[in-house]
């Protein structure tokens, strides 16, 4: 079944441009997400007095539109048929009749202080699910082997980054990519893809490494102990 949430969009959310940006587009999904989570169950609190959090593994989310400060938007978030122990879930923005922004993610039960890699069979949700969406965007990262990436920084991960799982949240990695787009305010962000290797908690510092083709940037993300972090696709325009 789709839950589905109505937002303000907070004038804090917004750019230099007057955009909201990809963070907090995919922000507001997730909220909904939690949010039936929350009702229907199990609750984000529920899991973690089980030692357990939904992990994100992948997401691929496109953006079709703009989001300004004050508009009024329609935010849906629904699962899908899951299967082994990969979680399937699905995300719509939309400002009355426009459709701004889709995702569709995979996501990981993980047991916190064992490291233990649950089933899909291993818990009952409260609600149903629905039909997957289909994206244009790649569905995974895959960085060419003809393209080099090479090191155009370094992001510690700070006191703000971080959630209750104690490492940087998943809807922090979209703003801190396009951070590394040069002159990314005369961009349009058409799409973002992001696989997640590792965690990065708070006080480890990330070597960000990034090459650039015809307007679409490959990332990739790597902690101190050489361990990946994510690996990413941001597909642009000229705006």
């Amino acid at each position: 079944m789709k839950w589905i949430e109505n937002y303000r969009v907070n004038s804090h959310d917004c750019d230099e441009n007057g955009k909201v940006r990809p963070s907090l587009i995919l922000r507001y999904m997730q909220e909904t997400a939690n949010l039936q989570l929350r009702a229907l169950g199990p609750s984000p609190e529920q899991l973690i007095s089980e030692d357990r959090a939904f992990i994100l593994s992948r997401i691929n989310m496109s953006i079709y539109g703009e989001l300004h400060a004050y508009e009024n938007i329609t935010v849906s978030s629904w699962a899908c048929e899951s299967r082994g122990v990969s979680f399937n879930r699905c995300y719509q923005i939309r400002r009355g009749d426009d459709l701004i922004a889709e995702a569709a993610s995979v996501w990981g039960l993980i047991g916190i202080s064992e490291r233990k890699i649950y089933r899909v069979d291993d818990i009952t949700l409260g609600f149903d699910t629905d039909e997957p969406l289909e994206l244009d965007s790649p569905r995974r990262v895959h960085i060419p082997r003809d393209i080099t990436l090479s090191l155009v920084g370094e992001r510690t991960v700070v006191y703000s980054d971080i959630d209750a799982n104690r490492h940087m949240n998943n809807t922090n990695y979209p703003d801190m990519l396009c951070g590394f787009i040069p002159d990314v305010a005369k961009k349009q962000i058409l799409c973002i893809g992001i696989t997640f290797a590792a965690e990065a908690k708070q006080g480890e510092t990330l070597k960000v490494y990034m090459a650039e083709n015809d307007g679409t940037y490959y990332f990739r993300t790597v902690r101190t102990d050489g361990a990946v972090n994510v690996e990413a696709i941001v597909m642009t325009d000229e705006w």
